[in-house]
């Protein structure tokens, strides 16, 4: 690892931590109004009714209501499930068993993740302009970078809408960021 990769990993882990911090500090976002502005988002996209989310834990904004809704809305939801160095997709079901990262995880049968009206991911922190700061295992770059004409939509509190956060070249930008009071459509990647 060079000096610059060093460098830029202690600013990650810097900025993580940072934003874990803010999350502990700040109320949590409400799912009812999370939710909604997602719904509305998702009704604008065109595209088949088929959309990725994930099951939230710690700090994460709570998906459990927008998941329901999907569902009830006719989407089929799958939520990601990591195996060895890559995230693997499932359909949305009760039955899951969680990880040895304290993840809920379906344990259904993988699917193909394409065709994709929309991905719903988490992210530590976000910039209006769509950097993303994720937990550091690099799951979601790896699925984004090999996308084209996917929306990726990052789901998040208000508090997770920073100024700045450092990126290294690997690290793949949100077309778009959800929070419970405003949506915002960020530059293209």
């Amino acid at each position: 690892m060079s000096t610059s990769d060093t460098d830029a990993s202690a600013a990650k882990a810097a900025a993580r931590a940072e934003a874990r911090a803010r999350r502990r500090s700040a109320d949590r976002p409400d799912p009812h109004l999370l939710a909604d502005r997602a719904m509305g988002l998702l009704e604008r996209l065109p595209g088949p009714s088929r959309v990725t989310c994930y099951a939230s834990y710690g700090t994460e904004p709570d998906t459990g209501e927008l998941r329901q809704r999907l569902v009830a809305a006719g989407y089929e939801v799958l939520l990601p499930r990591v195996h060895r160095e890559h995230l693997e997709w499932v359909a949305d079901s009760p039955d899951a068993t969680v990880s040895s990262m304290g993840i809920t995880e379906p344990t259904g049968a993988a699917v193909d993740l394409l065709p994709l009206r929309a991905m719903l991911i988490p992210a530590l922190a976000v910039t209006a302009q769509g950097d993303r700061l994720g937990k550091g295992g690099g799951f979601y770059d790896r699925v984004l970078s090999g996308l084209r004409d996917v929306p990726i939509v990052a789901f998040v509190g208000d508090c997770d809408v920073v100024d700045r956060i450092p990126t290294q070249e690997h690290d793949m930008r949100v077309h778009t960021i959800v929070t419970p009071t405003r949506t915002i459509n960020c530059i293209a990647r």
